[in-house]
């Protein structure tokens, strides 16, 4: 069978692979700041980040003011870890449980189809 395409695992899956930004740098993640308002795109350097405000300083779940002059909006932190084919937005609730993953939901699938045959035999 192998191995899920890495396009197609969530941001939210690799959650514990880019915490922080330090975490992000050393994986060279690909983020980006996108404002809601005007749509202004701006290339994040996480290096600088982590020397401003430490290398703990996490993303997700974070917004910052525009930078554009003139705009009263707020930009939303989007991230591309390496494998993946676009942007998501780094947002993600920690204290949800983690989402299964593909096998386990195609497992139960199949034992919603058949009863019958995920039970385990008794001996």
């Amino acid at each position: 069978m192998g191995q899920r395409n890495p396009d197609r695992v969530s941001i939210r899956e690799r959650y514990e692979l880019g915490r922080d930004v330090a975490a992000m740098a050393r994986a060279r993640w690909d983020v980006i700041s996108v404002c809601r308002a005007c749509g202004l795109m701006m290339q994040v350097d996480l290096k600088l980040i982590a020397y401003v405000n430490g290398p703990r300083t996490s993303l997700w779940n974070r917004r910052a003011r525009c930078r554009r002059i003139g705009c009263n909006g707020a930009v939303e932190f989007q991230a591309r870890a390496p494998g993946m084919a676009w942007h998501e937005q780094l947002a993600i609730d920690p204290r949800l449980p983690a989402e299964p993953g593909w096998a386990e939901r195609r497992l139960a699938q199949a034992a919603k189809r058949d009863p019958a045959r995920s039970k385990p035999e008794s001996t």
